[in-house]
């Protein structure tokens, strides 16, 4: 991508593969399968719906190579980030950047404009081999699994099979999202946000109900740094994404 910084813009938990290859393939879940890297410009996993999934936009719209996003692995209860994306290709986001009609538990892209999300949905089309199974519910921590020999065979009959269509570049300019939310590990993302749900939930356990103000906002100290104060404890927090921090704050407090 001449005129482009390097890509992929931001990190994520994938591999490159072939550059001239439109194929992304996208891992939903917690699975992990080796197929030939000339089958694929890049290959990932994506475990939820928000973040992880604001990180597959952003390297996806800033390639206009990639036309093809295949899908497969397991769902992952909960976040759905599989029927999320479905949703967001059938349905797109409200005025709030939230994607219509899907079970996932915060399915807000509060770190991408809008211009990027609908570049996403004209941009790629969707090939779903994923596991048909209803998701199911973790008890214990699921650790990560390698395809058996009939998925890993599937993936690569249909990238096989996809590696022969003659498809050109998507007609318009990548589009660049700069977003800080987005620099961040998983892991260390992850670890953020759940200290912060400790601290949002703390409130609701130990103080009586008559005392409780769900309703009493967050304060908002830095954007640029994401540093809110959760005002229930009078405690300061650092978030990865300051918007998103606030849904969810909303969801776990039920305002």
């Amino acid at each position: 991508m001449e005129g482009t910084n390097a890509w992929p813009v931001v990190s994520g938990d994938y591999v490159l593969g072939n550059e001239a290859s439109p194929v992304a393939v996208l891992i939903v879940g917690r699975g992990a399968v080796d197929v030939p890297k000339d089958l694929f410009c890049i290959k990932g996993i994506l475990k939820t719906e928000n973040i992880g999934l604001e990180k597959v936009i952003a390297n996806i719209v800033s390639n206009p190579r990639i036309r093809l996003l295949v899908l497969c692995g397991r769902e992952e209860f909960g976040h759905f980030p599989g029927e999320a994306i479905h949703a967001l290709m059938a349905h797109g986001v409200d005025e709030h950047k939230r994607i219509r009609n899907t079970r996932s538990a915060i399915p807000f892209l509060c770190d991408l404009p809008f211009e990027a999300i609908e570049r996403f949905r004209q941009q790629v089309e969707l090939v779903d081999i994923m596991d048909a199974s209803p998701a199911k519910e973790i008890a214990a921590y699921d650790p990560i699994y390698e395809f058996d020999e009939e998925g890993r065979g599937r993936l690569v009959s249909t990238l096989r099979t996809l590696a022969e269509q003659p498809l050109e570049p998507f007609p318009e300019e990548a589009v660049i999202v700069r977003s800080k939310a987005l620099t961040g590990e998983g892991g260390s993302i992850a670890t953020q946000l759940h200290l912060a749900s400790d601290d949002f939930i703390t409130p609701m356990l130990r103080l009586p109900s008559d005392g409780l103000n769900t309703g009493m906002g967050m304060v908002l100290v830095s954007e640029e740094f994401g540093v809110v104060l959760e005002p229930l404890r009078g405690k300061v927090l650092t978030v990865p994404s300051v918007e998103l921090a606030l849904r969810l704050r909303s969801y776990l407090m039920g305002v």
